[in-house]
C-alpha cells in the first residue's frame, strides 16, 4: 500500500511545484482586478504557499517576487480603470457582482478621509482589497503618489501571509508526528472549508442557519474519513486489532436467520440499487425543474462513486478471507457504506426540512442514520469488509455529500441573485 501512495504522492508535489507558481501569480494578480477580485481566495492562497514554501514544495526566494508583482499588477490594473471608466463602471456593472453602493461609498470615504493609510491598509480587507485601488483611481489621486502606498501595502501584506504560513509550516512535522499526516491534512482542509464557508456567507449571506449543521456534519466526515485513513496506514495500529477481533468475533457467532437478515440488507442498498435510485431522482428532480436537488444528487452519486473506486485502487486492501457470500475488488473503503453514507445524507436534507413536527423530523432522521450504519454493519456481519473499511466509507460518504451541498447551494443561488440582478 505504501509502495503505491508514496509514486502518486510524489508526483502531487511535482504538479503543485511546478504549476504551482503559475497559479499563485495569477491568483495574485486577478484578486486585485475590480468584481473579479472578491471571488478569489487570494490570501488563502498566499497562507498556503507560505506552508509548502517551508515543507519544500515551493521555494521562498521564488513565491515572495511572483507575490509582490502579482499582487501589485493586479492593482495597478484596477487604478488604470478606475482612472479610465470612474465610478460609472461600478455603478453599471457592481451589482452582477454584489458590490452594493453601501461597499463603495464606505471604501470611497474612507479613501478621501484617509487615501494614504486606506491605500496600505486596504489589502487587509477582503471588502476594500478589490475596490481599494480601482476607487483610488477613480477619485483623481496621482499614479506617482499611489504606486509607493500600494508598495508597501503589498509588502506588508505578502509578509504577514507568508509568515502565517511559514510559521504553520515549521510546526507542521512536529504535529505530523504527534497526529499522523493524514490527520493534519484534514485539519487543513477543514480549515480551508470553514474559511470558505465563513468568506461565501460574509459576502453574500446566502447560507441558511440549518446549512451550519451541513458544514458540521461535513467537518465530522472529514475528520472521520481521514482519521481512518491515518490509522489504516499506520503500523501497529489500534484499528487494525480491532478490525481483526471484529471480524473473528462475528465470523464465530453468526446465526442463519441473521445471515439472511443482513444479505437482504446489502443487497436492498447495494450501490447498484443506490446508482439506479440516483439516476431516477436526478432525472425526476431535472424534469420538475428542481436543479439543484438534481445537480447535488448526480455530483454526490456519481463523484462519489467514481472517487471511492479510485481510492480502492489507491489502498489495494484485501478482504477478510471469513467472508460469507462472494465479493470481489479491493476492501477499503467499503463502497457500501459509502453509497448508504451518499444516500441517506441525501434523503435527509431533501426531506427532513419539510416535516414540520419536531419529533417526527427527529425520528426520521434518527431512523436514516440507524439505516446507513445497519448497511455498513451488514458488510461487518458477512464477513466482506473490515471495521476501518465501513468507518472510512461513512465518513467519506458523509464528507463527499455535504461538500455537494453546500457547493451547488452557493454556485445555484449565485446564479439566482444574478438573474435577478438582470431582471432587475
Amino acid at each position: 500500500m505504501h509502495s503505491l501512495l508514496a509514486p502518486i504522492i510524489s508526483h502531487i508535489e511535482a504538479i503543485i511545484e511546478h504549476g504551482g507558481y503559475i497559479a499563485l501569480f495569477l491568483v495574485t494578480i486577478l484578486e486585485g482586478v475590480p468584481a473579479l477580485g472578491q471571488f478569489v481566495p487570494g490570501h488563502t492562497i498566499v497562507i498556503l504557499s507560505g506552508f509548502l514554501a517551508k515543507l519544500g514544495v515551493l521555494n521562498i526566494y521564488i513565491i515572495v517576487p511572483l507575490i509582490v508583482l502579482g499582487a501589485l499588477g493586479g492593482d495597478c490594473i484596477a487604478y488604470y480603470c478606475g482612472k479610465r471608466f470612474g465610478f460609472m463602471l461600478l455603478s453599471k456593472f457592481g451589482k452582477y457582482f454584489f458590490i452594493t453602493d453601501e461597499k463603495i461609498e464606505k471604501v470611497r470615504g474612507l479613501i478621501n478621509k484617509h487615501a494614504g493609510k486606506t491605500t496600505i491598509l486596504g489589502r487587509f480587507s477582503p471588502v476594500t482589497r478589490p475596490l481599494a485601488p480601482f476607487i483610488v483611481g477613480a477619485s483623481g489621486i496621482p499614479f506617482k503618489k499611489f504606486l509607493p502606498l500600494d508598495l508597501i501595502g503589498v509588502l506588508i501584506w505578502t509578509s504577514l501571509s507568508l509568515g502565517v504560513g511559514y510559521i504553520f509550516g515549521a510546526s507542521y512535522h512536529t504535529v505530523a508526528g504527534l497526529l499522523g499526516k493524514f490527520i493534519v491534512i484534514g485539519i487543513i482542509l477543514a480549515i480551508l472549508i470553514v474559511m470558505a464557508y465563513r468568506f461565501i456567507n460574509k459576502q453574500f449571506h446566502i447560507f441558511a442557519k440549518y446549512e451550519l449543521i451541513t458544514l458540521i456534519a461535513n467537518l465530522a466526515g472529514l475528520f472521520l474519513f481521514f482519521k481512518t485513513v491515518q490509522d489504516a496506514l499506520s503500523d501497529n495500529a489500534f484499528m487494525a486489532d480491532l478490525d481483526v477481533w471484529i471480524n473473528f468475533f462475528f465470523s464465530t457467532h453468526v446465526t442463519a436467520a441473521w445471515l439472511t437478515f443482513m444479505n437482504i440488507i446489502t443487497n436492498i442498498f447495494s450501490p447498484e440499487m443506490i446508482a439506479g435510485a440516483g439516476i431516477m431522482a436526478t432525472i425526476y428532480f431535472l424534469y420538475k425543474k428542481s436543479w439543484r436537488y438534481g445537480v447535488i444528487t448526480l455530483t454526490s452519486v456519481g463523484g462519489g462513486f467514481v472517487l471511492n473506486g479510485i481510492m480502492k485502487a489507491l489502498f489495494v486492501r484485501a478482504r477478510p478471507e471469513t467472508a460469507f457470500i462472494v465479493e470481489t475488488g479491493y476492501s477499503f473503503p467499503s463502497g457500501h457504506a459509502v453509497a448508504a453514507a451518499i444516500f441517506f445524507t441525501l434523503v435527509i436534507y431533501i426531506f427532513a426540512r419539510k416535516i414540520q413536527s419536531t419529533v417526527w423530523r427527529e425520528l426520521f432522521v434518527v431512523g436514516c442514520v440507524a439505516l446507513a450504519l445497519l448497511v455498513g454493519f451488514s458488510r461487518i456481519y458477512l464477513g466482506v469488509h473490515w471495521f476501518s473499511d465501513v468507518v472510512a466509507g461513512i465518513g467519506f460518504g458523509v464528507f463527499w455529500t455535504t461538500l455537494m451541498i453546500l457547493s451547488v447551494r452557493y454556485v445555484g443561488l449565485f446564479i439566482t441573485k444574478v438573474r435577478e440582478v438582470k431582471r432587475g
